[in-house]
């Protein structure tokens, strides 16, 4: 049959991939459940230097242009800092970039990817089943395609029959994290970053400011976004209520923060890993993003992971060579998905009080001295050559 691509899930690497395989002259479509690109929840995502640079040579110039618009570039992540639960900054790590990054929100992102490719993306038509037979799939809508791309996200319906098993399974950690409106003072440190606060028992947040740096439709106020991160099963039902339950003893700055969460913003979901990041069958059926490779956010590397699947899936489907895409997934994925381990891994040790009380006051400010007088951090590409 004729070349035909089906992607279940119009996400992030499910976009990218219609774009680049568009780009390529290789036909697609795009099914998703949801209603429109704006039918999402989320928060601010950090794409790194070869992600940008796979959005930059697959989209139009004027999507390139909104995104940049929508978001903020490498002045906006120059250092990560770890405060106490007081609010007291513990370690400062300098942050360089050799090349253009964005940081920029969930929807703005879905939305600037969905433009140009509306005689593509079917929304509302979720896609719960498929049959293979010989060289092309039918899908449960009907429709016939020579491939089917799992990139319906975390838990895939898709994945899991392909692979005769789910492909996620939980950290033992449940994030709850809100949007709120900016405060009259920002502490400094968030103007230049991400911040971690680590607090007793094994409690933490992340906070990080969202400024887009120019106009466009797609783009959304300014917001602080907090994201409490908990060795929990479940969240209950009042998830404000919750955080400041597990955070009693902390500043009350941080309270008033979570009071001013906009309103339908605070949410809660837990953290996935990889149930097995090893190969799955060969045939017409393939996968991409946390279909097969989930990770929790602590590292800020999911969204960029799923679009250089999206160009390396791209590239070989196109040259013909689609079984070179499963290996190379996995030489980048697991050290993607291993750097999102440490901070949950430090947050279990530092529960008791004794080695929260010592890596405060003695570890933390050790490290600082240290990498200040030594070196600073670098976010080197780890991916080598990323396919146009």
């Amino acid at each position: 049959m004729t070349q035909r691509v089906g992607i279940v899930g119009a996400g992030i690497g499910g976009l990218t991939l219609a774009h680049a395989l568009t780009r390529r002259g290789v036909d697609c479509v795009v099914y998703d459940r949801d209603a429109g690109p704006a039918d999402t929840a989320g928060y601010r995502l950090h794409l790194t230097e070869d992600a940008f640079a796979v959005l930059a040579a697959v989209l139009p110039e004027s999507s390139v242009r909104a995104l940049r618009a929508c978001g903020a570039g490498a002045s906006s992540f120059r250092r990560f800092t770890v405060l106490d639960h007081r609010g007291r900054p513990r370690l400062r790590i300098p942050i360089t970039h050799d090349r253009e990054i964005l940081m920029i929100g969930r929807r703005p992102l879905r939305t600037v990817l969905a433009r140009g490719l509306d005689s593509k993306i079917r929304w509302g038509t979720p896609v719960t089943g498929f049959d293979v037979a010989g060289d092309s799939v039918t899908l449960s809508t009907g429709d016939e395609v020579s491939l089917l791309v799992a990139a319906d996200g975390t838990g895939s319906r898709i994945a899991a029959r392909w692979v005769g098993r789910p492909t996620a399974v939980r950290s033992g950690i449940i994030g709850i994290a809100g949007r709120s409106r900016l405060p009259q003072r920002i502490p400094p440190d968030l103007r230049h970053g991400l911040a971690f606060m680590l607090g007793p028992g094994g409690i933490g947040a992340f906070l990080a400011l969202h400024d887009h740096a120019g106009d466009d439709p797609a783009a959304e106020d300014p917001y602080l976004v907090w994201s409490v991160a908990a060795p929990l099963t479940s969240a209950g039902p009042d998830l404000t209520e919750l955080v400041h339950r597990l955070t009693a003893r902390w500043t009350p700055d941080f309270h008033t923060l979570v009071d001013r969460a906009e309103p339908g913003s605070v949410a809660a979901f837990p953290f996935y890993f990889p149930a097995a990041l090893q190969p799955w069958p060969p045939g017409p059926v393939t996968l991409l993003g946390d279909a097969i490779h989930p990770m929790p956010p602590t590292a800020g590397a999911g969204a960029g992971t799923a679009i250089l699947d999206a160009a390396h899936l791209a590239h070989d489907l196109a040259t013909g060579d689609l079984p070179a895409y499963q290996p190379r997934l996995l030489t980048y994925a697991p050290p993607a998905v291993d750097e999102a381990r440490p901070a949950l891994r430090w947050q279990r040790r530092l529960a008791g009080p004794l080695l929260y009380r010592a890596a405060i006051h003695l570890a933390f400010p050790m490290a600082d001295t240290f990498v200040r007088m030594r070196t600073t951090i670098r976010r080197r590409p780890r991916r080598g050559h990323v396919p146009a």
